[in-house]
Order: C-alpha cells, then sequence, then structure tokens
C-alpha cells in the first residue's frame, strides 16, 4: 500500500501541485478553522502557539465540543469529516514546513484507516458531537438509527476493536470477541447498547 505524506505548498513561480495530492490549507474544504494568529493574540508565542493549534485540531475534529461550541463550529467540522475518504491514498499539500507541526499530520492519520476503520470513527464522531448537542439543549444533527447501524455492526475482519458497552468506558478485544458480544446482546434485549468506538485494522 502507497505510503502517503505531506508535503509543502509552495507559492514560487514554476511550482505545481503532484499528482496523487490535495491541498489542505485554509483555502480548502480542509483547512483548520484554529489559527496561530488568534493563539499570538491571547498570548501564546511561538512555537507554543503552532503547538496550542494543532493541539486543538485533533481533539475537535474527533468531536469536541469543549473550546467551541457553536453550531458553526459543528458544521465546519462536518464539511471536513464527509470529505476524508477523497483523502486516503493521496499525499496532503500545506504550507507548513517539513518537521513542523501541522493539521495535515492529522489529516494523514485518519486518512491512512482502513475503510470499515475510517467508517467507524466518523460514526463515532458524529454521534459524539450530538450527544453533546441535545445536553446542551439542542437539535441533533445526524440520523440516530444510521449512526447506531455502523456502530454496531459485526466485524468481519481479523483486527481488535475498542466498543463502549453501555457506561461510557471503552473496552478493548478482537473481532471475534465483539461479534459473539453482538450476538449476547441481541439475543436477550430489544436495542443493543454496545458501541464501537474505534477499529485497529
Amino acid at each position: 500500500m502507497r505510503t502517503c505524506t505531506r508535503i509543502q505548498r509552495r507559492r514560487d513561480p514554476g511550482w505545481r501541485k503532484p499528482e496523487r495530492c490535495v491541498i489542505v490549507d485554509r483555502t480548502s474544504d480542509f483547512g483548520t478553522p484554529f489559527t496561530i494568529a488568534a493563539a499570538l493574540d491571547i498570548g501564546y508565542a511561538e512555537p507554543e502557539a503552532r503547538a496550542t493549534v494543532i493541539a486543538e485540531f485533533r481533539p475537535w475534529l474527533r468531536g469536541s465540543r469543549a473550546n467551541w461550541t457553536a453550531d458553526e463550529s459543528d458544521r465546519r467540522r462536518e464539511k471536513i469529516i464527509a470529505r476524508l475518504p477523497e483523502l486516503c491514498g493521496m499525499d496532503l499539500a500545506c504550507p507548513c514546513e517539513p518537521g513542523e507541526p501541522c493539521h495535515g499530520d492529522v489529516l494523514l492519520e485518519w486518512a491512512a484507516l482502513a475503510p470499515l476503520a475510517l467508517e467507524v470513527r466518523t460514526a463515532a464522531t458524529r454521534a459524539r458531537v450530538d450527544r453533546q448537542r441535545v445536553f446542551q439543549g439542542l437539535e441533533p444533527m445526524y440520523d440516530a438509527d444510521a449512526l447506531a447501524a455502523v456502530l454496531a455492526q459485526d466485524v468481519y475482519l481479523p483486527c481488535l476493536v475498542d466498543f463502549d458497552p453501555g457506561d461510557g468506558i471503552p473496552q478493548r478485544c478482537d473481532n471475534r470477541t465483539w461479534n459473539q458480544y453482538l450476538k449476547r446482546q441481541r439475543l436477550h434485549e430489544d436495542t443493543v447498547t454496545a458501541r464501537l468506538v474505534e477499529v485497529f485494522a
């Protein structure tokens, strides 16, 4: 399988985006909403400002509303995660220098996931967003049944999975154990309460 990487987007005359490459800077739909300028404005200095911005992007993309609770935040996140499959197998171009922290590195982690793992992570993120929205008195953004279908599916590939048995404390097992756990739940309950959190294919 092709190993994808982050390359520096240059403004030099004659620079061209390589083949199998997607631009993920702020001019694209994949740009981070968190800016170094904003971090500098609230008192951070370089390089802490850059590290702080990247540290904010990672949990935000995974569904955290801790530091940005506006509806705009949720719409912006959805715009990114809905298009993440487009990044699979692609290099990512951003103006950040090689070796510097960059939100593109976070996007590369998502893009490197197997299709099932990406589907589960995306559904888990959406479910996390909706739980927080409902707790804060907002309307959910997603269809709960569609999310449940993804998060309570049998996993046929040999892999490890993290799942929430219903108490919010993730547990890890292999896919066969997960499938047996689901089967028992379906036999004894009308609805399956366990939910996949992550799949490590």
